[in-house]
């Protein structure tokens, strides 16, 4: 009877076993290994990050050439910044035409201290921007400075005109950088200040390398001003690499040609030689003087800034040491000189002069 009893719990026993077995061998390997991942992540996800696997993070990330992340960012980069500082609006407008005319970079020069419209004021004496003007050894603090200036080539630099002059934190931005080996194009906006002095500080300030010459646009300005002025630049025109030297009263002054039918033609004459004429005055505001050839019009109607040189009725060259509104073909300005140095020099009365090629 015990021999009975204990072979049937063997049996019984080896019936189980096999039972077991059976209900194991249900699961393949796929969802073993899926269960296996289901509560591997839950763990991974209750607990902390274990040094190893920042580490690994770490060492994944230095895979990556950092040469070539720094050369990717170079090769997209423009050889042209335009930076600019503008309070209102009305210089960031121009300064946007030119970012998109030239595809250049852009960096905005802003005040540590922002400029309220009480600051601009200018009719009140003790606004900041008066007192700031007044003291040219002002240097407002810039927010946010851009890191380097040593990858570019050619900066267009724009300001509004405030009291005649660039405002002082622009002073500010030319000493923070070497500018000695750039090329530098000042552009500004006014409602009727020219741009002239603010040239002559900035030629003044800081070395060089070589400095354009410059304009001004007033706030109703369009993207085809713009466009007409970049075009003019050595940058984009031979010809205006050519200057035209004007000789008078022992001394010379330099003046940049314009993009004009006429003002080729002038270029072409002086390439066989220097010619002298006599300039009378007029109006209080020129020197106009009839030149030996006519040269072709293409008169529109313009309002002239100090400096300018203008095509009179196709034989006759006007100098302008004032403003005036006439229907004028153009044909050059003269560089890095103000209003006030230009009618010292001229005098009253009338002058000969001598023009050449630069």
């Amino acid at each position: 009877m015990k021999k009975l009893l204990l072979l049937l719990t063997s049996i019984v026993g080896l019936c189980l076993t096999s039972c077991d077995t059976a209900v194991n061998s249900g699961m393949d390997s796929s969802e073993t290994s899926s269960a296996q991942t289901n509560i591997s992540a839950v763990s991974s996800a209750e607990e902390p990050q274990t040094e190893s696997l920042t580490e690994t993070d770490s060492e994944e990330e230095k895979d990556i050439p950092k040469e070539t992340e720094k050369q990717d960012n170079v090769s997209t980069r423009s050889d042209t910044l335009v930076i600019y500082f503008s309070r209102t609006g009305n210089t960031e407008k121009i300064a946007e035409y030119l970012i998109e005319l030239t595809d250049a970079d852009s960096y905005m020069i802003e005040a540590a201290v922002p400029y309220t419209d009480a600051d601009i004021k200018y009719q009140d004496d003790n606004c900041r921007a008066n007192k700031e003007q007044n003291d040219k050894s002002v240097r407002p603090e810039i927010a946010n400075p851009i890191d380097s200036i040593d990858s570019y080539d050619t900066i267009f630099l724009g300001y509004p005109i405030w009291w005649g002059q660039e405002p002082r934190i622009i002073d500010t931005f030319l000493e923070s950088y070497d500018f000695s080996d750039k090329t530098v194009i000042p552009f500004c906006t006014s409602a009727s200040s020219g741009i002239a002095t603010s040239e002559k500080n900035i030629a003044d300030l800081v070395p060089i390398g070589n400095q354009l010459e410059g304009k001004r646009f007033p706030a109703s300005a369009t993207m085809d001003d713009v466009k007409e002025w970049v075009k003019m630049l050595p940058l984009n025109n031979e010809q205006s690499e050519v200057k035209l030297l004007i000789s008078v009263n022992g001394q010379e002054l330099t003046a940049s040609f314009a993009d004009s039918t006429a003002a080729k033609e002038l270029a072409e004459k002086l390439k066989a030689e220097p010619v002298t004429v006599t300039l009378n005055e007029y109006g209080g505001f020129e020197k106009v003087g009839k030149l030996p050839w006519s040269l072709t019009r293409t008169d529109a109607s313009t309002e002239t800034e100090p400096c300018d040189i203008m095509l009179y009725q196709g034989n006759q060259m006007t100098i302008f040491y004032s403003s005036n509104s006439w229907s004028y073909t153009k044909l050059g300005h003269i560089e890095n000189t103000t209003q006030e140095e230009l009618k010292a020099l001229f005098g009253e009365g009338d002058i000969t002069v001598t023009l050449s090629l630069k």
